[in-house]
């Protein structure tokens, strides 16, 4: 279950929701069966999701027993609200005047000599003075003239946002780090803040490429005393590091992992992975390429892709601890590329191509593509196998897979026709330099073969059409497109992709990378020191292992690694090399 701070009778500062009850949860386990119905209804909206989940007594269950251990599904009924503080706490209940008045002395000693003590006085002050300004109902202009200050709300604070369109304002040390890791701040003045704006679907997005449900702000907030008025400031912490006091510029406190763990506190983007497998055609709005912050033309693009059963939810630990890091801030910045799981790869492929070139005419009209060009991708499973195949010059190797008639005589629409040659027919993409393959089945795994698997694939309710680069098919048109060239009909879902005997693999594995490449891998062996003969548990090494790597790391996790700190720092070592290489 997602709260980002839990609302408790023992925590009346931040209440539950009014209209959640004290047992409700957000997220509602489905726990003894799952019928029929639920896999063959047509033209179901994503909003009848939790009424589709529902226990059907009358249906046989013993049919359907396998899916209780193997699809766990949970239902997502309602997008979190941002908590909100509705009393001063009780260790904050001190008068403001008192509280400004040890502000303003604390702040003069800084002035004068900034001891670590001035600083500690002043944060402390300002930190019981936040509670008086942030929780309850009256306005906060009113607040703030009562304890004889203003509020600044003539700055910005990050994509063009003032604070009176925030939908939320969160300190940083309420928010929970459970999933994420260490938490990584810089000690100075002023109080660590997340700013939260909304982005409820269907609705413009604040900027082209912005992440999906809303956008957190890394803020910090001090009180001003070089005014006439003390003044309350709200700052985006990476553009405004010091603040000026007096001939002193001292550092603003900042918190780097609470904006991205709010984020995933607040978004669905990474919830149900099960449901997006069996379910892709629910998830068309979280599907796409977006930027973890506005794009910045001066810092080369790191772009993060998930795998089978996964969400961009998988890199929270690596994206924390890169974001931790100085250098990595100051040069680099992260793309997530969401995706439904349960489409076979190459289609997912083609559209990560699209996006990818979407992306690339975004930051041409931003400016220089030069750090555009040094872009790193790092794909983790079958995240790793769509970024292979969109990085080779596949000639007519994936088309004669699986088709034996040339493309112009096969009776199919021009529609169709485009559709296919955008998965088959294809030039790799241009602008990433570096790519590092996690745990990826280059060549398939074994275990898609097996039997339950098999059926598990047989239930993924494809959509009825595919929409590739523009191009709109209908799955029926591919098959039948694919049959009149010559050979039978693949499978078309990401698990029956996942197959050694899946003829795109030897494509892919004949086709050779793009001039100038650098890649790298990055297995995992359960810590068994099996060596050639290891596996990760799902896939082996020989599928991972790919000749010509730069580099090869085996570290002491099974496939879900990315999180592991031996994969973290192999990570950082390549992202550190790249930067000094460039």
């Amino acid at each position: 279950m997602k709260t980002a701070i839990n609302p408790s009778p023992e925590n009346p500062a931040f209440p539950r929701p009014t209209h959640m009850a004290a047992s409700e949860t957000r997220i509602h386990p489905v726990i003894l069966s799952i019928t029929p119905p639920f896999f063959s209804k047509s033209k179901e909206d994503s909003s009848s999701l939790c009424s589709s989940l529902q226990i059907d007594y009358t249906t046989t269950i013993v049919k359907w027993l396998p899916l209780i251990p193997l699809l766990f599904l949970l239902c997502q009924c309602g997008t979190p609200t941002p908590p909100k503080c509705w009393t001063i706490p009780l260790k904050s209940r001190v008068p403001a005047q008192d509280l400004v008045t040890r502000a303003r002395t604390a702040w003069k000693q800084m002035e004068r000599n900034p001891t670590q003590k001035a600083a500690a006085d002043y944060n402390l002050a300002i930190s019981q003075l936040f509670d008086h300004l942030h929780c309850g109902e009256t306005a906060w202009d009113r607040k703030a003239a009562a304890m004889g200050t203003q509020i600044d709300r003539a700055h910005t604070l990050g994509t063009g946002l003032k604070l009176e369109q925030l939908d939320g304002l969160v300190r940083a040390s309420k928010v929970s780090l459970k999933g994420i890791g260490q938490r990584h701040s810089v000690p100075g003045l002023g109080i660590p803040l997340v700013g939260w704006k909304s982005t409820p679907v269907g609705t413009k997005r604040r900027f082209e490429f912005a992440p999906p449900n809303g956008i957190p702000l890394n803020l910090t907030t001090f009180l001003d005393f070089s005014t006439d008025t003390p003044t309350w400031r709200f700052v985006y912490g990476d553009r405004v590091p010091r603040v000026k006091i007096g001939n002193n510029a001292l550092p603003v406190a900042i918190d780097w992992s609470a904006p991205g763990a709010f984020y995933w506190l607040m978004s669905d983007l990474d919830d149900v992975d099960l449901i997006k497998v069996f379910l892709p055609t629910r998830f068309t709005d979280h599907a796409g390429l977006f930027f973890a912050t506005p794009y910045s033309k001066d810092k080369i693009p790191l772009v993060l892709v998930h795998g089978l059963n996964s969400s961009p939810g998988t890199y929270k630990t690596l994206y924390n601890d890169l974001a931790g890091q100085k250098w990595f801030r100051e040069k680099y910045q992260a793309l997530f590329f969401s995706y439904p799981t349960g489409i076979a790869w190459p289609y997912n492929a083609a559209e990560f191509r699209r996006q990818m070139r979407r992306a690339r005419d975004y930051a041409a009209k931003q400016g220089t593509l030069k750090n555009w060009n040094k872009m790193v991708v790092v794909g983790h499973s079958m995240g790793g196998v769509i970024s292979h195949a969109s990085l080779i010059e596949p000639g007519n190797r994936f088309y004669n897979a699986s088709y034996r008639r040339p493309i112009g005589e096969l009776p199919i629409s021009n529609s169709t026709r485009r559709a296919i040659e955008s998965v088959r027919l294809y030039k790799p993409l241009e602008s990433p330099s570096r790519a590092i393959f996690m745990a990826a089945p280059h060549r398939g795994s074994p275990l898609a073969d097996r039997q339950l698997v098999t059926w598990i694939s047989s239930i993924i309710r494809l959509p009825k059409t595919l929409t590739i680069d523009l191009a709109t098919a209908t799955l029926d048109e591919i098959t039948k497109a694919i049959q009149q060239g010559g050979q039978t009909r693949p499978p078309q879902t990401s698990i029956g992709t996942l197959s050694p005997n899946y003829k795109p693999y030897k494509a892919l594995e004949a086709s050779p990378f793009r001039p100038g490449l650098v890649y790298h891998s990055i297995i995992g062996d359960r810590g068994k020191g099996d060596g050639k003969k290891g596996s990760d548990g799902i896939v082996p090494y020989w599928s991972s292992h790919l000749d010509g790597a730069k580099s090869e790391s085996i570290v002491p996790a099974g496939h879900s690694l990315t999180g592991h700190p031996e994969t973290i720092q192999e990570i950082l070592r390549i992202l550190r090399n790249h930067v000094e290489k460039q």
